[in-house]
């Protein structure tokens, strides 16, 4: 589409997709994320490795490894619980949220869907502002994050748990945080970067906004809707409107010319 490794087109329309407040916590927790998988995965490597490239200071690396992992944890932990706080008590989170809900007609579209990838069938299902792909993710990485979070609370307190808890919670942990470094490098990574239309990236993770052309493309349901509302405020039939409105998202634009995001 219009973006080129952050660089966007100077004759685009965008679309705030995300506000600052939610490309913020988006950050937090993908950052937290990465180096957490970092320095967990690395207490697995043998431990000839480790000496043969620290030597001396083997000890000292596996002793700030573990400090800088439980700082991580505890902020990822305190990301999540802003993104839920966010979600609970503002307009726009809770529109969010409502929006994230799985319906039915996610299973109809799944289903189209496949059959249009596959090449089985014409029709190519309109999705809405987060498609059933977007919702599963969203969903799965709450689950995902509640686990982890939970799990490593138990092994951080260990001395207050029954050896057996520890050591369950200490293999789920580790299934979970490989489960989700495949997921996110593949899944997510390939429908948000990588795709055609995309790669290298999608810089909506910097600023929160999507081109009006993509918006139109990957959620025309949405689209259309900006759209019947743009033309009702010119003809004057529309009064103000929330940042929720049109399915939840929030229906301002960003002009290029001005530098501005209009509401």
């Amino acid at each position: 589409m219009a973006t080129k490794w952050g660089r966007r087109a100077e004759d685009q329309e965008y679309f705030a997709r995300l506000s600052r407040v939610e490309v913020w916590q988006h950050n937090i927790v993908w950052i937290c994320f990465v180096l957490l998988v970092a320095t967990g995965m690395m207490s697995l490597l043998p431990t000839d490795w480790v000496t043969a490239l620290f030597g001396g200071y083997t000890g000292q690396v596996y002793h700030y490894r573990h400090i800088v992992h439980l700082i991580l944890a505890a902020t990822l932990i305190a990301g999540s619980l802003w993104h839920l706080t966010y979600g609970a008590v503002t307009k726009r989170g809770r529109q969010m949220l409502l929006d994230m809900i799985p319906k039915p007609v996610d299973a109809i579209q799944m289903k189209q869907n496949i059959m249009y990838m596959l090449g089985m069938s014409d029709f190519k299902p309109k999705f809405d502002r987060f498609d059933y792909r977007e919702k599963m993710e969203y969903i799965f990485g709450l689950i995902g994050t509640t686990v982890i979070c939970v799990t490593g609370v138990v092994m951080t307190f260990a001395q207050f748990f029954p050896r057996f808890v520890v050591d369950l919670c200490g293999t789920v942990h580790l299934c979970e945080a490989t489960l989700a470094s495949i997921t996110i490098s593949i899944w997510h990574f390939y429908a948000i970067h990588w795709k055609p239309g995309k790669f290298p990236q999608d810089t909506s993770w910097i600023d929160g906004l999507m081109s009006m052309e993509h918006l139109k493309h990957e959620h025309p349901l949405q689209w259309e809707r900006v759209m019947k509302e743009r033309e009702m405020a010119k003809e004057g039939m529309k009064g103000a409107s929330s940042p929720s409105s049109s399915g939840g998202g929030q229906h301002g634009h960003y002009n290029n010319t001005l530098g501005t995001e209009e509401e």
